[in-house]
């Protein structure tokens, strides 16, 4: 079976690809608390059978880890070596990963830095993915 690098959409998480093709992040939150969370569910994580809603979210937080890769463990990112992923702690309270462009380059987010995620299509033909990107002051 060929290697594939594509995200796999269902119908929990589809909300989320849809936005991310139009540059916006969207999460998932519990109808009657408000509260954002990841990864999607078909009910909310904070009441017994609660309801759930998408909503757009700011997309700033900082980086709470990064890894950089210098070698492909999926040879469709090798293009990209090194590469880095980043756990994203959103101002929303929801913890995502995210790509990190060039992670050796000065002004590349590292642990620490704030960030806003944006959404780059990294492969040839392929869907946009969430990307980290350094906030400069």
């Amino acid at each position: 079976m060929p290697e594939t690098a594509e995200p796999i959409i269902n119908d929990l998480n589809r909300p989320f690809w849809d936005a991310a093709a139009e540059g916006q992040l969207m999460l998932p939150h519990c109808a009657d608390t408000g509260v954002a969370f990841w990864p999607p569910a078909p009910l909310s994580p904070f009441l017994d059978g609660g309801s759930v809603v998408w909503r757009p979210v700011a997309a700033e937080g900082y980086v709470m880890a990064r890894a950089v890769y210098r070698r492909a463990f999926q040879q469709a990112f090798a293009h990209l070596l090194p590469y880095g992923i980043a756990m994203v702690h959103l101002d929303c309270g929801v913890r995502l990963q995210a790509h990190v462009p060039a992670p050796d380059m000065p002004g590349s987010p590292v642990t620490g830095s704030r960030v806003t995620i944006r959404f780059d299509v990294l492969l040839p033909g392929g869907r946009a993915l969430p990307v980290a990107h350094a906030i400069t002051d």
